[in-house]
């Protein structure tokens, strides 16, 4: 037994060097007047998030600095990017807070199944009181929120269209986190844990899982639509869930920047925010045609479907949250009085 925690521990030891070294064998040398930053996620080239950060690295051109993109976790994986951000070791990275849970599980609010309901309640709980302290205590960790958004979870699911909890049971079901396997777990689907969405792609080419579970951003980039049966997603009740995915920044490096840096890059990040909001409202649209020109079925999230799978997430996922999190009922209950 003592063998094999000291083995995993010097794993744990080994992947957080080799992240380190990863970062400072990129980072470069800055000359006076200029500074190059090192921006890491996860997300392809031509993903509407790519885009965004490639914007804010545009802008900032101006400004004297030079952000180096690493897409696609080409440089850390998401799972690391927190460390290293916090450390200072990187500058920006653009993740969903789902990645966050073992470090901030209290941003795992924004993301549980039916909390958030449409674009425009997710804006209103991004001006809220709660949302504010969320923030400070991301900021109290080391990191600087420079602009939101909020993905529409979707999913695509193989044998049959999976339209109320009942519809899921039995089926592999792709989750992130303890929440929303639970919710999963509670409706009788097998969960499948998977920490990031980069191996999606994998489990469903070697029909590992039945419900690609995940935002309707990631199943748009995935183009494997023909793999699939029935794709839900959002409609007049809203979404079953949405994830917060913030632009971040590196608090030891915004400390650095002089006021009119500052401005230019909060400018900058809140350009690409309303930019990626404009193709985030027309994401669903998009992600339906590709799936209907594939001949797949695609069904809308209705009431009577909303209101079952709220059900299913109140005594599941909102139980769990409320029972785990420190400070759990006190969060939620807040989050959940934004109308």
């Amino acid at each position: 037994m003592l063998g094999r925690i000291l083995r995993h521990g010097l794993r744990l030891m080994t992947a957080a060097v080799m992240a380190a070294l990863a970062v400072v064998s990129v980072r470069p040398v800055s000359h006076a007047g200029a500074e190059t930053w090192i921006a890491s996620y996860q997300f392809p080239p031509g993903d509407m998030r790519d885009d965004a950060m490639r914007s804010i690295a545009r802008a900032m051109e101006a400004q004297g600095i030079t952000i180096r993109l690493y897409a696609s976790a080409s440089l850390l994986r998401p799972g690391d990017q927190w460390g290293a951000l916090t450390s200072g070791n990187i500058d920006m990275a653009f993740m969903p807070s789902d990645y966050l849970l073992d470090r901030m599980p209290q941003l795992a609010v924004l993301s549980l199944p039916t909390m958030v309901r449409s674009r425009p309640h997710a804006e209103r709980i991004a001006a809220s009181p709660a949302m504010r302290d969320l923030k400070h205590q991301m900021e109290a960790a080391g990191v600087v929120i420079l602009a939101d958004s909020w993905i529409p979870g979707a999913y695509a699911s193989r044998q049959r269209c999976v339209q109320t909890p009942a519809d899921a049971k039995g089926l592999r079901a792709r989750t992130i986190g303890r929440f929303m396997g639970e919710f999963w777990a509670g409706a009788g689907a097998v969960p499948v844990p998977v920490v990031t969405s980069d191996s999606l792609g994998t489990l469903v080419s070697n029909d590992l899982i039945d419900i690609a579970n995940t935002s309707a951003a990631t199943l748009l980039s995935l183009h494997m639509e023909r793999k699939f049966a029935c794709l839900m997603v959002p409609g007049d009740a809203g979404a079953l869930w949405y994830l917060y995915e913030p632009i971040m920044v590196s608090k030891r490096r915004y400390d650095t920047l002089d006021e009119a840096r500052r401005q230019a890059l909060h400018a900058a990040a809140a350009e690409a925010a309303a930019n990626l909001a404009v193709s985030l409202s027309l994401l669903e649209r998009r992600l339906a045609g590709n799936f209907i020109a594939a001949g797949v079925d695609v069904v809308k999230l209705d009431f009577d479907a909303f209101d079952a799978w709220r059900k299913l997430a109140r005594r599941t996922a909102w139980k769990s949250f409320r029972d785990h999190v420190p400070g759990g009922g006190d969060i939620l209950d807040k989050i959940q009085a934004v109308e």
